[in-house]
C-alpha cells in the first residue's frame, strides 16, 4: 500500500496541536496535548508528541509504515536544513535543540521542522487565503509582528534562517520606540497590539481631538481592540491611529511587493480580527506606496485559517518538501 499519511505538530507554549492528514492535506484527525516545558533539552516534549501519535494511530488502526513524514512547527528561530531550533523561550529551551534528530530517533520516516510563523504562511498558501498561488506573503499582527514569505512555492529562509523576519523591518524612520530586538523603529513597535498602544500614548498628548478613549487612556487600560472598536464607531482620534498603523503596514507591504512580488499579501493574527476597517486602510496606503507594476493583480486579503494555519502548514511541510518533490 502506498504511504498516504502525514503527521503534523504545531508546538506552542501551552498546547501542542496535533493532526493526521492525507497526502492531499485532507485532515483525518486533530487534537491537542499539553506542552511539557519541564525539560530544557526538549526530549520529554517530543517524546510526548510521539506517544500521542502512536496512541491515536492505535485507536484509528493506522499503520506507521503508511506515514510519509512529520512536519513540526516551533515558536523559535530554526535552522531549516538541520532541523535545529536556536532556543525557544516559550518552551523553556534556552539553548539549541535538534528537534529533527531527536524525533528521528523515535520514527523511521522523515521529519521537517520550521518556525511557527513560516508554517502559518504555508498553511494559508495551501488551504487558506493564498490558495492556488506560489507567491504569498503572510503578515501576522499580534502581540508582536511576524510572518512568512512563500516564493515559487517554497518558504524563504535565507542563508542562516533569518529570512522573512518581517517584524524587524524598520518602518518608523523617526524611531519613536525601542524594539525588543535591540534596535528601534521596527514595525513591531508601531503595528502590533503593543504598537497600537504605543501610538495612542505618543499622539494623544499632542492632539486636541476629543476621544471616547480618554478614560481608558487616563487609567492606562487601553488595548488595541479598544482602539479598533472606537474607530468603527467613528471616534476621530481612533481613526487617526488606525490610519497611522495602516500606513506602516502598507509601507511594509510595498517593500515586500517589489522584493517578492506576491500574488497575495495576507493579514492574520489577532489584530486582523479588526476586519475591514484595518484592511481597507492598508489597501489605501499600499496603493500610495507600492511600485505600480508590482501592484498589478496583487491582492491584500485577510487570513482564513486563524489558529488552524499552523497545523495545516506543518502538514504542508511534508507536502511541499517531500510529496511535491517526488
Amino acid at each position: 500500500m502506498t504511504k498516504n499519511l502525514i503527521f503534523a505538530a504545531d508546538i506552542g507554549g501551552t498546547t501542542c496541536k496535533l493532526g493526521i492528514f492525507d497526502q492531499n492535506l485532507k485532515r483525518l484527525k486533530n487534537w491537542a496535548i499539553k506542552t511539557d516545558t519541564s525539560d530544557p533539552t526538549g526530549r520529554q516534549l517530543l517524546k510526548g508528541v510521539y506517544n500521542a501519535f502512536i496512541a491515536e494511530c492505535d485507536m484509528l488502526n493506522y499503520k506507521l509504515e503508511d506515514v510519509i513524514g512529520m512536519g513540526i512547527g516551533v515558536p523559535g528561530p530554526v535552522d531549516f536544513e538541520a532541523g535545529v531550533v536556536n532556543g525557544a523561550v516559550n518552551l523553556n529551551w534556552q539553548s539549541k535543540v535538534n528537534v529533527k534528530a531527536l524525533m528521528e530517533e523515535m520514527v523511521e520516516f522523515p521529519v521537517i521542522v520550521d518556525n511557527d510563523a513560516n508554517i502559518a504562511a504555508l498553511g494559508e498558501k495551501h488551504l487558506g487565503a493564498g490558495q492556488d498561488a506560489n507567491d504569498v506573503v503572510a503578515i501576522t499582527l499580534g502581540t508582536g509582528v511576524g510572518g512568512g514569505i512563500i516564493s515559487n512555492g517554497k518558504i524563504v529562509h535565507g542563508h542562516n534562517g533569518s529570512g522573512a523576519e518581517l517584524g524587524h523591518i524598520r518602518v518608523d524612520h523617526e524611531q519613536h520606540f525601542d524594539c525588543n530586538c535591540g534596535k528601534a523603529g521596527c514595525i513591531e513597535t508601531v503595528a502590533s497590539a503593543t504598537g497600537v498602544v504605543n501610538l495612542v500614548y505618543h499622539y494623544h498628548p499632542k492632539l486636541t481631538i476629543q476621544s471616547q478613549l480618554r478614560p481608558m487612556i487616563s487609567s492606562k487600560e487601553i488595548t488595541a481592540k479598544d482602539v479598533f472598536d472606537a474607530a468603527k464607531s467613528g471616534d476621530i482620534f481612533s481613526l487617526f491611529i488606525v490610519e497611522k498603523i495602516a500606513q506602516y503596514i502598507g509601507y511594509l507591504a510595498s517593500i515586500l511587493s517589489v522584493t517578492t512580488n506576491p500574488k497575495y499579501i495576507i493579514l492574520g493574527g489577532g489584530m486582523a480580527d479588526a476586519g475591514h476597517i484595518l484592511l481597507e486602510n492598508v489597501k489605501t496606503a499600499y496603493s500610495q506606496f507600492a511600485f505600480t507594476p508590482s501592484q498589478e493583480n496583487t491582492e491584500i486579503v485577510l487570513a482564513l485559517l486563524g489558529n488552524e494555519a499552523g497545523i495545516v502548514g506543518a502538514a504542508g511541510l511534508i507536502k511541499t518538501y517531500i510529496i511535491e518533490q517526488e
